[in-house]
């Protein structure tokens, strides 16, 4: 369940319930040099679009493809599982830090590998970390598709008007419509930058 308000400079911040979970999970990351990038609404509220989230969602780059290893190094860190009711996904680990859900979520080879790569450094507010980009976040969320996610482009775009790289994004929406058999996401991604551009 998310909730998001209009968007003021000087609002990218993490919310108080989150931050332990996130500076402990970054800690450990960080530690044992795995490369990673902060998603979902943390990264949302570091690009415009504040939302209120009660998770995090960390992207973190598997080396040479050895997920059991990175798994069992996560559980072994973070022995507190969450979604326990929820078959167990193999990209997946999905553990409890200070009652919050942290979803580490393992990367596949390919563009998911890219959005840990392009992630950005950005102050937190006491603490820094590895930011998906606003380009990689829009991506994400247009790919998505669900009713949720067109806002927050809508919102995206206004936000990070004449910062983005269009070129990147349509490359990867192009890649994406063609593979998933769904033009209309690069339909409707045209339609809301148009619409965003006019409002110019």
């Amino acid at each position: 369940m998310n909730a998001s308000r209009s968007w003021k400079p000087g609002d990218e911040r993490v919310q108080d319930h989150l931050k332990t979970p996130l500076r402990e999970a970054i800690a450990f990351l960080e530690t044992h040099s795995y490369r990673y990038a902060v998603i979902g609404g943390i990264a949302a509220s570091q690009w415009g679009l504040l939302r209120f989230t009660y998770d995090v969602d960390i992207k973190v780059l598997v080396p040479d493809t050895e997920y059991p290893a990175v798994r069992a190094a996560l559980r072994a860190a973070f022995p507190d599982r969450a979604r326990e009711h929820v078959p167990e996904n193999p990209f997946i680990v999905a553990v409890s830090i200070e009652g919050v859900i942290v979803d580490f979520l393992l990367t596949l080879p390919g563009y998911e590998e890219l959005i840990v790569q392009r992630a950005v450094r950005r102050d937190l507010h006491g603490f820094s970390a590895w930011i998906c980009s606003a380009e990689d976040l829009v991506i994400q969320k247009v790919v998505a598709g669900r009713g949720k996610d067109w806002p927050d482009v809508e919102s995206l775009l206004i936000a990070q008007r004449g910062k983005l790289d269009e070129a990147y994004i349509a490359d990867w929406l192009s890649q994406f419509a063609e593979a998933l058999e769904k033009p209309e996401i690069l339909t409707e991604y045209q339609r809301l930058l148009a619409q965003t551009k006019a409002l110019l």
